[in-house]
This record gives C-alpha cells, sequence and structure tokens, in this order.
C-alpha cells in the first residue's frame, strides 16, 4: 500500500486544472489559474503515488478575510477522511493568522455542510444571516 502525504505547497496550473476537471468544476483560463494559485495565502496537497489526490487553498487579505477554496478530493479517494485532513491543515492556518474580528468564509457544495460545520462554520440563510456560511471571531 502506497503512503499518502500532506504538503504544504500550492499545486501546479496542471494538477489544479485535472482536479477541477475531474470533479465536474471545469477547467479556467491558465493566466487566471496561474495568478488565482500564485496568491493564495495557503495551499496544502494530499499526494499518492507521487500525485495529487486532493487540496485546499485559503484566499483572501491575510488580515480580517480569509475564504476557504477549492476542498477537493478525487471521486476514487473520498470516504477516507481527506477532505477532513485538508480541512484541519486549513483551519490550523487559518486560526494562526485571523484575529479578534476576523471573518472566515467559504460557499460549501451542494451535500457536504457537514463537513464545514464540524468546524464551527454555520448555514446561511437562517434568522439573523443571508446565503452563505462563515465564522465571525
Amino acid at each position: 500500500m502506497s503512503e499518502v502525504k500532506i504538503v504544504h505547497r500550492q499545486p501546479t496550473v496542471e494538477e489544479y486544472s485535472r482536479l477541477r476537471d475531474v470533479v465536474g468544476w471545469g477547467i479556467p483560463d491558465e493566466q487566471a489559474t496561474r495568478e488565482s494559485i500564485k496568491n493564495a495565502l495557503f495551499s496544502v496537497c494530499v499526494e499518492k503515488d507521487d500525485r495529487i489526490i486532493g487540496l485546499g487553498r485559503v484566499v483572501g487579505d491575510g488580515g480580517l478575510y480569509f475564504y476557504v477554496q477549492d476542498i477537493i478530493v478525487l471521486p476514487e479517494h473520498r470516504g477516507k477522511g481527506y477532505a477532513g485532513i485538508i480541512m484541519d491543515e486549513v483551519m490550523k492556518y487559518i486560526n494562526s493568522k485571523v484575529g479578534k474580528g476576523g471573518y472566515i468564509g467559504l460557499f460549501a457544495a451542494k451535500g457536504v455542510e457537514g463537513l464545514y460545520k464540524k468546524y464551527g462554520f454555520v448555514e446561511r440563510p437562517n434568522e439573523q444571516f443571508g446565503s452563505g456560511m462563515f465564522i465571525l471571531k
């Protein structure tokens, strides 16, 4: 059985585009993808057999606003806890940077809201807030 590695690094444009394509999110513009990857605050990749099978990114301003972005695990590797491992790393990074008054947001794919609730995210809309999910600190 091959070893799975959790690596704090940016995915390549090719890796990122392949993951998005496989999960049905489409392949974005190459130059825009390059800029997006370069400007991410934090990235974590899950590798198996020297190939990326999952990733997570954090985007934002690095001060008050942080957005969990692109929590992706290839379909054949789902159900093995990799999304939780990715989120653990993402939240460790964010919690080491965000201060009082900070905002942590995300847009959850339909059906996976439960993953994010484990980290304190609340569903919107609710009695107080409109659409989306967030954490206020």
